[in-house]
């Protein structure tokens, strides 16, 4: 018998009442899974102070906020920054002496991110806030420091991989004298930054204290090319070449009134430190005679000066010898910037005698002997350093010699 039509329609609501119910309750096997937060890690930032090698107390900088990005190409306006607010701002000293032996830093703070390969950093100061003090002044002098610096940043190449719940730690080492250049009577910072390996490990050593009054700086050089500098702790002569990549390194050793010292082919493990002299048994330069060269580099028509400076270094090249087992070893003496203004350089304290030399070998001391020279003593060669120039074009360099006299006029064109 046929349902009558009010209880077939009663039945149909119903129906369908039930299947919107069930379907509200998420029945059913076909349901999405709910969504999972995005991993994320933490970063750990570090500051490394450096040498105060360059006649300063103080390079004073304020930082206020260091930015990451996964991409080496973002812009400062692009999205996937990720800011590490310092709050307050941080005033730092990079040329503090109170970090001597070296390889000191200044944490920054921690930053939560997501998880991954994070290849950009940015280093932002507060432009307005940066000083150095010259050596024995009373009072700091303002530093003159560009604007862009307190937004777009310093721009440093990383390579920092954040894991899901893991912390990484990032350290951009500040050079604090190498960001320093003179425009007439005005300091100006052109910063120069890297990262370096987080682990502590280096070229560690102690200076004869007698010749710590020389104002002694040591750099660990390859090819002529600086990776790192120190200068001695000023009672103990101890002294540290930190976070070096794993690698052979030359260790040269100047000072005022001294013949250079070198420590051929030092070899630097990631994260260990190799001693290349003792307390009992320090590194002592001879005295020798020195002499100062100056002149002025110039920019060919049309050429004009990079925005991050020129500089010029005096260079020598230890001869081979089959006898000591060395290879031919440039080496770099006072890398010092041109002025802003003028494009004039003074290179001071070359040493007119024989450079002291010795392979490195793990049994301890070393003794250094006279090493040859492919100029001979007291004769250098004069290169002119700028971005975008080449210091292998015969307009970048020059040969002189200083046994006489301290040559002025050294004058350089670069030209490419």
């Amino acid at each position: 018998m046929n349902q009558p039509i009010d209880q077939r329609c009663r039945w149909l609501a119903c129906t369908i009442a039930s299947a919107v119910l069930l379907s509200a309750c998420g029945g059913g096997d076909d349901d999405d899974p709910p969504a999972q937060e995005a991993a994320r890690g933490t970063v750990l930032a570090k500051l490394q102070t450096g040498a105060n090698a360059c006649g300063l107390d103080a390079v004073n900088v304020t930082v206020s906020k260091l930015r990451l990005n996964t991409s080496a190409n973002a812009a400062t306006g692009d999205s996937g920054w990720v800011d590490l607010a310092l709050a307050p701002a941080q005033r730092i000293n990079l040329i503090d002496a109170a970090t001597v032996p070296g390889g000191a830093t200044t944490d920054l703070g921690e930053v939560s991110l997501p998880a991954g390969i994070y290849t950009q950093a940015r280093l932002v100061l507060d432009a307005a806030g940066s000083t150095v003090r010259v050596a024995g002044a009373a009072a700091d002098t303002a530093l003159t420091t560009d604007a862009s610096l307190g937004s777009d940043g310093i721009r440093v190449p990383v390579d920092v991989k954040v894991d899901s719940a893991g912390k990484a730690t990032l350290v951009v080492d500040f050079n604090g004298c190498g960001s320093i250049q003179r425009r007439g009577s005005a300091y100006v910072l052109k910063p120069r930054a890297a990262a370096v390996q987080p682990t502590l490990n280096g070229i560690a050593g102690f200076i004869d204290k007698a010749a710590l009054a020389s104002g002694i700086v040591i750099t660990a050089q390859q090819n002529g090319g600086i990776f790192a500098t120190a200068v001695p702790h000023p009672t103990t002569g101890e002294f540290l070449l930190p976070r070096l990549p794993a690698n052979k390194y030359d260790v040269v050793i100047q000072g005022r009134g001294r013949a250079t010292a070198v420590i051929g082919a030092v070899p630097v493990e990631a994260a260990a430190i190799v001693a290349i002299a003792t307390a009992a048994a320090p590194i002592a330069p001879a005295t020798s005679a020195t002499a100062t060269v100056s002149g002025q580099v110039s920019y060919a028509a049309g050429k004009a000066a990079p925005d991050s400076g020129t500089w010029v270094q005096a260079a020598q090249t230890i001869a081979a010898s089959i006898n000591v087992g060395n290879l031919a070893t440039p080496v770099t003496y006072r890398l010092q910037p041109v002025d802003l203004a003028s494009g004039a350089y003074t290179l001071p304290d070359l040493p007119r005698a024989s450079i002291q030399y010795a392979l490195y070998k793990p049994a301890l001391p070393l003794a250094l002997a006279n090493a040859t020279t492919s100029l001979g003593n007291g004769r250098y060669r004069i290169d002119a350093v700028a971005a975008g120039y080449s210091n292998t074009a015969s307009t970048a360099s020059t040969s002189v010699d200083i046994n006489a006299t301290s040559p002025a006029g050294i004058n350089i064109v670069l030209t490419q």
